[in-house]
């Protein structure tokens, strides 16, 4: 058995989570991700990402939810420069316990200038409530296949 010395503390990262697609399931209100990740990398910038979900889990919300302001922003973290962001409204039929998780995914398109280190900003109601970091990488070599 082989024993590790940790040069760095694991830490779990909030439920904040990257993907190409989100199916809902109907009557069960269970998520399905498709096709998670955690960074982008890019040949060329400024990049225009395909459209993709930043999903959230928000728990602690108390009473039924109508008209609850989500918001998501990414933001570039040497400059602030926000590249891009989406939100609305969402709510419930039920009154929630402070203990039910929500799930809430949101369809992001995004135009990165540069590559570079961006954060994840989850606001609820105009405050900010999580964050995480997102890398952008640029492909520095890319190998190609001799021909057949």
């Amino acid at each position: 058995m082989t024993e590790y010395k940790m040069e760095l503390e694991p830490t779990l990262i909030s439920n904040i989570t990257f993907s190409d697609g989100v199916i809902r399931e109907m009557g069960t209100n269970k998520l399905t991700l498709i096709g998670t990740f955690h960074q982008f990398t890019v040949p060329r910038f400024p990049f225009q990402t395909p459209p993709f979900f930043v999903t959230v889990c928000l728990a602690n919300l108390r009473g039924k939810l109508d008209g609850f302001k989500m918001a998501i922003r990414i933001e570039d973290k040497s400059s602030g420069l926000v590249v891009g962001s989406n939100g609305g409204d969402i709510g419930t039929i039920a009154e929630l316990k402070p203990t039910e998780v929500v799930q809430i995914p949101l369809q992001m398109a995004v135009i990165f200038p540069s590559a570079g280190l961006y954060s994840v900003v989850v606001l609820a109601q105009s405050d900010v409530v999580g964050s995480r970091d997102l890398v952008v990488n640029s492909v520095t070599n890319v190998q190609t296949l001799p021909n057949s």
